[in-house]
C-alpha cells in the first residue's frame, strides 16, 4: 500500500508534446525531471508564491539529489497530470515528491523525489527562512 501523498499538494495537468517523446513515441526519460520542475512551480505558485518571489527575496533551491521510477509510458498527446508536494523540510534543504498520473489519474506512471538545498544568492547554504517554511504549513 502506499502511504498518504503529503499535503499541501496539487495536480498540474499537462498535454504531452512531441518533441517530449523520443523515437518510440513515449516521453523521453530525462524530460520527467522537467515536469517535475514544472509541478514544483504550480505548487509554490497555488501556496501564492512563484520561484521569481522566492529568488527576489535571496533564496534558491538548486538541485542536490533527484530521483524517478518509471511504471508505465506517457505518449505523445496524451493528457497526464503532475502531482506534487513538499515531503520532507530540513534546517537548510527541501524535498519534493512527485506522481504522474494517466489522464483520468488511475495509473500512475512515475513516482519520483528531488531534494533541494537552500542557498544565498552566492550559494551559500542558509536556514530555511521562516516565510518559506510557513507557506508550505
Amino acid at each position: 500500500m502506499t502511504p498518504p501523498f503529503p499535503q499541501p499538494s496539487c495536480w498540474l495537468p499537462h498535454r504531452v508534446s512531441y518533441g517530449e517523446t523520443d523515437a518510440m513515441g513515449v516521453v523521453y526519460y530525462a524530460n520527467y525531471l522537467h515536469l517535475f520542475e514544472r509541478g514544483r512551480s504550480e505548487l509554490i505558485r497555488g501556496l501564492g508564491f512563484s520561484y521569481a518571489t522566492v529568488e527576489e527575496r535571496g533564496i534558491f533551491l538548486p538541485v542536490r539529489e533527484a530521483t524517478c521510477r518509471y511504471f508505465a509510458p506517457a505518449r505523445y498527446d496524451d493528457v497526464i497530470h503532475i502531482r506534487t508536494g513538499l515531503s520532507a523540510q530540513s534546517r537548510a534543504s527541501l524535498s519534493f515528491c512527485y506522481e504522474i498520473a494517466n489522464e483520468d489519474k488511475t495509473r500512475v506512471l512515475t513516482r519520483g523525489t528531488t531534494q533541494h538545498a537552500v542557498v544565498d544568492a552566492t550559494g551559500k547554504p542558509v536556514r530555511v527562512p521562516e516565510w518559506l517554511s510557513a507557506l508550505f504549513g
